[in-house]
């Protein structure tokens, strides 16, 4: 007999001694049971482990030191090895009692756990630590430091509870929201207005909570006892944090005052805090809805500027508002140019010719500022760069959706051949941009170059090279033409691999210092640099979300678009061991997709009726480099065989041993040419239906060049779970 919770073995019962012997012979008929055998189990808790016995595993204590008065030090967290790679997900949401593999794991309340008593000393630190109001943070020394953040004061409206999020946001959100580049807007902007506006300080807090929901659910496992335990320090109690200062966030922006001047500012920096919000949990959707309702604020006040016949056309707003309503429409379009989504999820930077009064992008204009300035010769700074290629992104973007509104080709993502000239100006402006930051991107490894900057000036080059190809590839109907463009994905590659290996290095000085008692070297994975680049695996590396787009979307540019299946495999490894959403870009998903599609592409060619699989195999491949010889390809000619039939194999033998030894001379000689994929085998992405919360894809693949409407015979439909 067993307990409730199957933990405990009732005592045994004395039996009288008559009783005893009357048994005895019926038990010497009854064979003995063996012993059932089951799986060896290794995990339980450390005082478990080292007493040898079986661990029940509950938390935060386990039976076994419940009852043996003993205080549970935790649970050692798993070795690498027995966490597949694919297992590192980025959706802060915690998972609750339910098994991650069912479906109602997100949605299962948390289990109701007995109130944990506390230490009177315990008690008594806890009690001070959330009366003390949040400290100024003190001015980093390293030499890597960020933009320094603002230093609000301590008499802020805002209760225990609050002051730890909102002080974790202060020291270290508004770092990693900004991304690779500093940003004004994260570090003073938003903290300044906390002082006077509710709906920012509720945002800020929910934000500052959901970076403690992804730092807890990283751990190994999630919410594990520690020496230290915190009752309330656990993933599941965080996440509630965040929903309800969200909350907090929306109710507060519907009593903002519309009379007050203002109220239009509060409302368009509210939009994107909720954005970035919306994106870290994975509803991209909701994410898209704020995007479109902060640009169609901002045009409306605009107009109303315009109305008032003012001497200056000046912003309604600062110009870092502007700039990061600039980013957010960018990466939003990009997105959808990606992923195709339908109405009304759509960002339009210009109002279309027939716009459709029930779409929440009706009204939308650009967000770039109304002060342009030319490409200069050379950038005098990495922001001056930046800026630059912001506004001339948002212009290609302007542009194309404009033409594509006026072009009756009805082709997806294609412009017709006669409007090639007026984008001319586009390609010119791009090689401008280009030539002025050259100077820039040749000393990103020069002494006194911070590692942000460092990858700053990398991300960015990325972006250039990125928009090059895409720009130059909306003029051609042909997946052929991408081959074109090989050693601008492989600079693309080349320049993420600085930047995820710069930080693979710093986090593992960081969790490992010494590398003999490292336990993130057990992932056995297929290395695709050629050895010696172990860092790029980026073991060390937790998942991480910045509001900023970094290298995700252009490595999945180079692993949809690259056809060389040594760069297309390096840029896939990138993206599945960085674990980072940028905004929403999420690199697990875009990694699967990619997966996919080079399963597809390189998938091998089926042999034609009547033809035997070493036929198919001994033909000549399509980059026209020689086939390997093999015994069921030999040709005997039309010499007659001697008795038996194999009178001429020893010399037919010879014939091909010497082949053979030609074609490998030949190979160590000059390396065979990678394998080129035909047209008829090569894809695109036509729409993708997705859920990051819910961690599925519905994914469709189909022709380039091809009208909307005709059949495509090279559809394929697959769902895609992580």
């Amino acid at each position: 007999m067993s307990s409730v919770n199957g933990s405990f073995a009732a005592a045994p019962v004395p039996v009288p001694s008559t009783a005893t012997s009357a048994t005895t012979s019926d038990d010497a008929a009854k064979p003995k049971r063996g012993r059932t055998s089951k799986p060896k189990v290794k995990t339980g808790c450390n005082n478990c482990k080292q007493r040898r016995i079986k661990c029940d595993e509950k938390r935060p204590s386990c039976s076994n030191c419940i009852r043996s008065k003993k205080i549970c030090t935790g649970y050692p967290p798993p070795a690498r090895s027995a966490r597949p790679f694919e297992e590192i997900r980025i959706a802060p949401k915690p998972l609750s009692a339910a098994p991650a593999t069912t479906s109602t794991a997100t949605t299962t309340p948390p289990p109701i756990r007995e109130p944990v008593q506390l230490p009177p000393r315990r008690i008594v630190k806890y009690q001070k630590r959330l009366a003390t109001p949040p400290q100024t943070p003190k001015t980093p020394s390293v030499p890597d430091a960020p933009l320094m953040l603002y230093r609000p004061s301590v008499n802020l409206p805002i209760d225990g509870s609050e002051a730890l999020y909102f002080q974790l946001f202060r020291e270290h959100t508004a770092n990693e929201l900004s991304g690779f580049f500093d940003s004004v807007f994260w570090s003073r902007t938003v903290m300044q207005e906390c002082h006077s506006e509710t709906a920012i300080r509720h945002a800020v807090v929910a934000l500052g909570a959901l970076y403690r929901t992804l730092e807890k659910s990283c751990e190994s496992p999630p919410g594990s006892p520690s020496a230290d335990f915190d009752p309330i320090d656990n993933a599941y109690q965080h996440w509630e944090m965040a929903v309800k200062q969200y909350s907090h966030a929306c109710n507060a922006l519907v009593s903002v005052n519309s009379a007050d001047t203002r109220a239009h500012r509060t409302r368009l920096m509210a939009s994107v805090l909720l954005a970035c919000f919306d994106s870290f949990i994975g509803d991209h959707k909701q994410a898209i809805v704020q995007i479109q309702n902060g640009l169609g604020l901002l045009e409306q006040v605009r107009a109303e500027r315009r109305r008032a016949f003012l001497p200056k056309p000046e912003e309604p707003v600062e110009e870092e508002l502007i700039q990061m309503f600039t980013r957010l429409a960018i990466q939003a379009k990009s997105y959808d140019m990606a992923f195709h989504f339908p109405q009304p999820y759509v960002i339009r930077l210009t109002t279309p010719p027939k716009a459709d009064p029930g779409s929440p992008s009706s009204e939308v204009a650009s967000p770039v500022s109304i002060h342009q300035n030319p490409i200069p010769e050379r950038f005098a700074s990495i922001k001056e760069a930046r800026l630059a290629w912001d506004t001339l992104c948002e212009r290609i973007f302007r542009f194309t959706e404009t033409m594509f509104a006026h072009a009756q080709t009805g082709v997806m993502g294609i412009l017709p051949e006669e409007l090639r000239q007026y984008g001319s100006r586009f390609k010119h402006d791009i090689g401008a941009w280009s030539v002025a930051f050259d100077h820039i991107l040749a000393t990103r490894t020069a002494p006194g170059v911070s590692s942000q900057e460092k990858a700053a000036i990398a991300v960015l080059k990325m972006f250039q090279i990125m928009g090059q190809i895409l720009f130059l590839m909306t003029f051609s109907d042909s997946e052929m033409q991408f081959d074109s463009f090989t050693a601008h994905f492989k600079a693309i590659v080349d320049l993420a691999l600085e930047v995820v290996g710069d930080e693979e290095r710093r986090a593992a000085a960081k969790r490992c210092p010494d590398p003999r008692f490292c336990r993130h070297q057990d992932r056995h994975e297929r290395d695709h640099f050629g050895g010696g680049h172990e860092y790029y695996a980026a073991r060390h590396l937790k998942p991480s979300f910045s509001a900023d787009l970094g290298i995700v979307p252009p490595l999945f540019v180079v692993a949809t678009k690259c056809r060389n299946s040594l760069i297309r495999d390096q840029a896939i490894q990138l993206l599945k061991s960085s674990s980072r959403r940028e905004g929403m870009w999420d690199s697990e998903l875009t990694a699967r997709i990619a997966l996919w599609i080079k399963d597809i592409e390189e998938e091998p060619d089926m042999p034609t009726p009547g033809q035997s699989p070493v036929q198919s195999q001994s033909r000549p491949t399509t980059s026209g480099s020689m086939a390997r010889p093999s015994v069921g390809s030999i040709d005997f000619g039309d010499r007659a065989l001697g008795p038996g039939g194999n009178a001429r194999w020893d010399d037919s033998r010879r014939e091909s041993q010497v082949a053979a030894a030609l074609f490998v001379r030949q190979q160590i000689n000059q390396p065979q040419q990678p394998k080129i994929i035909p047209a008829e085998k090569r894809v695109m992405v036509r729409a993708v239906e997705f859920d990051l919360r819910e961690r599925y894809a519905l994914v469709q693949l189909g022709t380039r060049g091809l009208r909307n409407g005709t059949l495509d015979l090279k559809t394929r439909v697959t769902k895609i779970t992580w």
